[in-house]
């Protein structure tokens, strides 16, 4: 049972080693960006580069990493990619294009005072609770700054989901229909939902 496991929320403190598995989990990005940083192994090779630890929060189970939350805190997100960071991966050509569509998107995110960016619990572990336990530790920090509201999104597909973070007080504000359709995307409805101030 997993009451009697050890669980435990964290951060890898700046400068302290990570492993290469917290490195992986920490660069990682949604799907929906793979039309402007390219394939997985790409995004996360770029992003790699330019993590940014106090805005990644992992879980793990008896030690082993079962989980991360990613997210933006007062307009700074979980990775700094910088003009080189993609001009290295693209080239100078795509990097023009790439880099400023990239920028609008980053300031979207930093528009939210407090922001859920990705959660994960990978699948062994799934349906145990560790997806709420990674949020209340978001919700704590967040807390503990001060910051009383927060938002996230959440595909329309996943009702799982929208019902865990309902449970932790957030509601719903919209519903955007994505007018686009593309396999990256997870599904056509987005729901943006917030808790708090």
């Amino acid at each position: 049972m997993l009451e009697e496991r050890r669980i435990k929320t964290y951060r890898v403190a700046e400068g302290k080693s990570a492993s290469s598995l917290e490195w992986r989990l920490a660069s990682s990005s949604p799907s929906f960006l793979r039309p402007l940083l390219g394939r997985a192994w790409q995004r996360r090779r770029m992003l790699a580069r330019g993590v940014n630890w106090r805005r990644v929060l992992f879980v793990a189970v008896d030690g082993e990493v079962a989980g991360y939350l990613q997210f933006y805190l007062h307009g700074a997100g979980p990775h700094q990619l910088s003009f080189a960071h993609m001009r290295d991966e693209f080239g100078i050509t795509q990097a023009a294009w790439r880099f400023p569509l990239y920028q609008v998107l980053h300031r979207r995110f930093r528009g939210f005072d407090a922001y859920l960016y990705r959660i994960v619990v990978t699948e062994p572990f799934r349906g145990q609770g560790l997806g709420q336990r990674l949020l209340e530790a978001w919700l704590a920090l967040l807390e503990a700054r001060g910051v009383a509201g927060a938002d996230l999104e959440v595909w329309g597909n996943n009702p799982q989901a929208m019902t865990l973070y309902s449970s932790l007080g957030f509601v719903e504000r919209r519903r955007l229909t994505i007018p686009v359709r593309a396999s990256w995307l997870r599904d056509r409805q987005l729901i943006q939902m917030h808790r708090g101030g």
